[in-house]
């Protein structure tokens, strides 16, 4: 996503007036690549809004594993839920590339929000929005044949972080790991290896074994996007 975060249905989760007036609160902070923003159980003290790079969500699963959850860009809120309920961090946030945020601390931005109930209102809203989007696409990752769950995944992946190459082929700029991949789809890395190996071979992707970074491409969105379709 190079402008907004998205919610339910497509639309923007912020509108960009809304977006502008939060840019102009608080502080800018930057991130090192592997260095975390928001620590899974700590006190939700601010709301960061992601004004460049990317990040990578998860959250520790009972055993104490870390699962991953999303890749969040440019455009996105981080930390909302927490700011809303007042409860402390529910996942963790680690930047996967040099990253800016403005950091709104919560006194900051409730007096903010108090002094402007419309503003409060969408807020709420596109956090609704995106809690939406989010469900949806649990369930359409937890649907089907594992094949069909990482076409999903793959052209979902295409379509927010997708940087066009040469002829129909797009390169997913996000470093989607096959570990990555099977926390989504809810399947072994093994067995998410192997699908792989046949979208490969049916000429459908490029796992990108031989690239530094190693990065998939999706040879043939248009492809990639019937065999979800047929599934569906």
């Amino acid at each position: 996503m190079s402008v907004q975060e998205l919610g339910a249905g497509g639309a923007p989760v912020l509108d960009p007036d809304l977006w502008a007036a939060l840019c102009g609160l608080g502080h800018t902070s930057e991130y090192r690549s592997g260095e975390t923003l928001i620590f899974q159980g700590s006190p939700s003290e601010s709301m960061l809004l992601l004004e460049s790079g990317l990040t990578a969500v998860s959250a520790a699963d009972p055993a104490g594993a870390e699962v991953f959850l999303a890749f969040r860009g440019p455009g996105s809120l981080l930390g909302e839920f927490g700011y809303l309920d007042r409860r402390p961090r529910s996942a963790m946030v680690r930047a996967v590339a040099p990253t800016r945020c403005r950091v709104l601390p919560r006194a900051v931005l409730d007096r903010f929000l108090l002094a402007d109930p419309r503003a409060s209102q969408a807020l709420s809203a596109a956090v609704v929005a995106k809690m939406r989007a989010v469900t949806d696409r649990r369930v359409r990752y937890a649907q089907g044949r594992i094949g069909t769950r990482i076409a999903r995944v793959l052209v979902d992946h295409a379509e927010e972080f997708g940087v066009p190459g040469p002829g129909p082929e797009v390169l997913l700029d996000v470093p989607l790991s096959q570990g990555r991949l099977a926390d989504l789809v809810g399947a072994r890395t093994r067995i998410v290896g192997l699908e792989l190996a046949r979208l490969q071979a049916a000429g459908l992707v490029d796992t990108g074994y031989r690239s530094r970074p190693r990065r998939l491409r999706v040879l043939d969105p248009a492809g990639l996007a019937r065999r979800v379709l047929a599934a569906d």
